[in-house]
């Protein structure tokens, strides 16, 4: 029973040495920038060591992207090295670029390694995957809609989000800050939720701006959300309003001055203008009544 384990344990470590003079292994891969744009060009380094007891010649790698959003760029899918000695790592370079419409998301490519041992004619073929991020990072604006806002009452205030990025936010929310100047009556945090690409929507608050603030004030907005990698991003925005008092949005023609003091008043005035000519009316008629009777 030990002479068969013995045996065993000897066959393991011969097969363990046997595979590892075939162990072309890749080291390390890098890509510059780390995440790449649509549009953008990205360099590949692949790190090839040779962890066998031969020199290792005639080394190709040649990466598959048919099936995935790039395309070389100034070089080819396929890099050689003629020989990479016992113990030693060299470098396969490739340059591609991300197709326009490639949607952000990690990619995994299919590579070859094709070589040969010293000394030897067959060739020895390797499989295996790296990974590439595309991720356009969202390009968040946000302005205040058209309207007037008024010292001393309730307003209605529209934030606009506009995603100006080539990729969408998920689960966007948007919370107004503090100010001496002004009170929110309505939730400070408004959800939105996703906003494509090219796309806007409006979160609206209820905001008392109090008589002693400045004609123009900063309103703090913080905008956070998840952009398609599943990342949590935050801004931060000040945005500048414009608020006036009744009277002065009049005196510069933003509002139209009320009539409905005068036309109250005219009303008025028709109503006692009409008593009085009905008691005078009536008076006479007495009068009249009482000098008839008296002849």
């Amino acid at each position: 029973m030990k002479t068969k384990l013995l045996i065993l344990m000897i066959g393991m470590m011969i097969l363990i040495s046997l595979v590892g003079v075939h162990a072309l292994i890749i080291s390390s891969v890098s890509t510059n920038p780390d995440e790449i744009v649509p549009g953008g060009v990205s360099t590949i380094k692949i790190g090839l060591e040779n962890d066998a007891d031969v020199d290792i010649e005639d080394v190709s790698v040649s990466l598959d992207l048919a099936e995935v959003p790039f395309a070389p760029y100034d070089s080819s899918s396929e890099y050689n090295i003629d020989e990479i000695r016992d113990g030693k790592v060299k470098y396969a370079e490739f340059e591609i670029i991300a197709l326009s419409g490639a949607e952000s998301g990690i990619y995994k490519i299919p590579i070859e390694i094709t070589y040969k041992e010293e000394g030897e004619n067959e060739k020895i073929t390797k499989n295996s995957l790296i990974s590439l991020t595309v991720n356009s990072k969202p390009i968040i604006g946000v302005g205040i809609e058209d309207g007037l806002l008024l010292k001393s009452q309730e307003n209605e205030v529209n934030i606009k989000v506009i995603n100006k990025g080539l990729s969408d936010v998920k689960f966007l929310e948007v919370r107004l800050g503090s100010s001496t100047y002004f009170d929110v009556l309505s939730s400070k945090n408004v959800y939105i939720g996703d906003v494509d690409s090219d796309d806007f929507d409006t979160a609206k608050f209820k905001i008392f701006f109090k008589e002693n603030a400045p004609n123009s004030i900063n309103l703090p907005v913080r905008i956070s959300y998840k952009d398609a990698l599943n990342n949590e991003q935050t801004e931060e925005f000040s945005l500048q309003i414009k608020v006036y008092t009744k009277k002065k949005a009049i005196e510069l023609g933003l509002l139209e001055k009320s009539n409905t003091l005068a036309y109250v008043s005219v009303a008025i005035a028709v109503v006692v203008i009409w008593i009085v000519y009905r008691k005078i009316k009536k008076r006479r008629k007495l009068k009249k009544a009482k000098a008839d009777s008296s002849v």
